[in-house]
């Protein structure tokens, strides 16, 4: 019995082992037929995991073959505006089926003759296609892109990108003087990490965004979304690599990169860096008001109240817009106010002195510069929580009830 199981095995192994060929023949006349390239994918489908016939190139290529013919009919298509609904996405999901079927092809396609000499069989074609459709990529990316297909558009992007990494495509696009500038990958690749940010993919976002400034791409937009992607990671080491690198090229329209890379610091709690980072800064730029309530959040850091309040004051003459320094020297007066109440005498007709000469006054000034942070911007709610305080201080019951108000809205 046990003989005629291991016999009964051993047929079974043989019609496996010549079936897997047949399949791939199965395929390959069906793709020279011009059937869709999911049927063809879909017949070839047991071969590619078959050992007998998975290491060998044509079991890779037929279905590639056939999804790049599918492809190119309806490219034509197209052309005449004959195109059928969804026919457009499905050009996009033709390209990156094609290009990873044809990318397990590639390397695997090496026969030996008789003489041992190594041809490839496949190989020629494979190139020719892919170095000839790479705009076709580009182009669809923007499809998929469009239509809110974003894995897809972050795929084709990355194949854009990717094809002149392989040395015989390389070669073929440089014979024909069809190898873009490297400008061009960088910008495939912007709009590649776009795709991913969209989808909340950061990791996959932030991996495009490196790829797209090593290739020559140092928009200011890349870097501002660049850094928005790590905050979201929370990947302080790329942000502080982002923001060097965007401060000689664009610190002195936008203070933001200093505040960056101060507030790396800041959080390492290394305020010497921080200190001398800022300090040269505003060597190099003494007009730039922002940076002057950078150090004064290094002041408050480090316990240097005095100091930050002049460097809020140095900032709102520099720019008396400066919502960011209009609210800290107001906030520091109130502050300021706060402490020397802590301080007053308990005896209440000495206090009465003593809130009359020193708190009232700070309290008053306290009101009109924060009114004037409030309407350069009415969103900080600290602003109105500040100013509630201070009126209520002041027993000026008509201006409470009105930032009361103005809370609630």
């Amino acid at each position: 019995m046990k003989n005629i199981s291991l016999l009964a095995l051993a047929v079974v192994a043989a019609m496996t082992a010549t079936a897997q060929p047949n399949v791939v023949k199965d395929a390959e006349r069906a793709m020279k037929a011009g059937d869709p390239a999911d049927k063809v994918a879909e017949i070839i489908k047991p071969a590619l995991t078959d050992p007998a016939t998975a290491q060998n190139a044509q079991t890779w290529y037929i279905p590639g073959k056939a999804a790049f013919g599918q492809y190119d009919k309806l490219l034509g298509l197209k052309q005449f505006n004959q195109l059928k609904d969804g026919d457009n996405l499905k050009m996009g999901d033709l390209l990156i089926s094609g290009f990873g079927y044809y990318e397990k092809a590639l390397p695997l396609d090496t026969v030996v003759d008789a003489k041992g000499k190594v041809k490839t069989k496949y190989s020629k074609d494979i190139v020719s296609t892919l170095s000839g459709h790479l705009a076709d990529f580009s182009n669809a990316g923007v499809e998929m892109y469009n239509a809110q297909k974003y894995d897809q558009a972050y795929e084709l992007w990355g194949i854009f990108c990717k094809l002149p990494e392989i040395p015989a495509v390389k070669e073929s696009l440089e014979k024909n003087k069809q190898l873009p500038v490297d400008t061009v990958f960088g910008e495939i690749a912007f709009n590649q990490a776009l795709a991913a940010w969209q989808n909340e993919k950061l990791p996959n976002a932030l991996k495009a965004f490196d790829y797209a400034r090593k290739h020559a791409y140092n928009k200011k937009q890349l870097y501002d979304y660049a850094i928005a992607v790590a905050s979201g990671m929370n990947d302080s080491i790329a942000i502080l690599d982002y923001a060097k690198e965007a401060l000689p090229l664009f610190g002195k329209e936008d203070p933001m990169y200093m505040g960056q890379i101060v507030n790396y610091y800041l959080q390492k709690k290394d305020f010497d860096d921080a200190f001398t980072t800022i300090n040269q800064a505003i060597q190099s730029d003494p007009s730039t008001a922002q940076y002057y309530v950078i150090r004064g959040v290094l002041y408050e850091n480090t316990g240097k109240r005095a100091e930050a309040t002049q460097d809020y004051i140095k900032a709102r003459e520099l720019d008396p817009k400066n919502a960011d320094a209009v609210y800290n020297y107001g906030r520091l007066l109130c502050e300021e106010a706060y402490a020397l109440n802590d301080q007053a005498p308990t005896a209440q007709d000495e206090y009465n002195k003593y809130y009359a000469e020193k708190i009232k006054p700070l309290f008053l000034k306290a009101v009109d510069i924060l009114e004037e942070a409030y309407t350069l911007n009415p969103d900080n709610m600290d602003t109105l929580r500040y100013l509630e305080n201070v009126y209520y201080n002041l027993n000026d019951e008509a201006k409470l009830e009105d930032v009361r108000n103005r809370m609630k809205l």
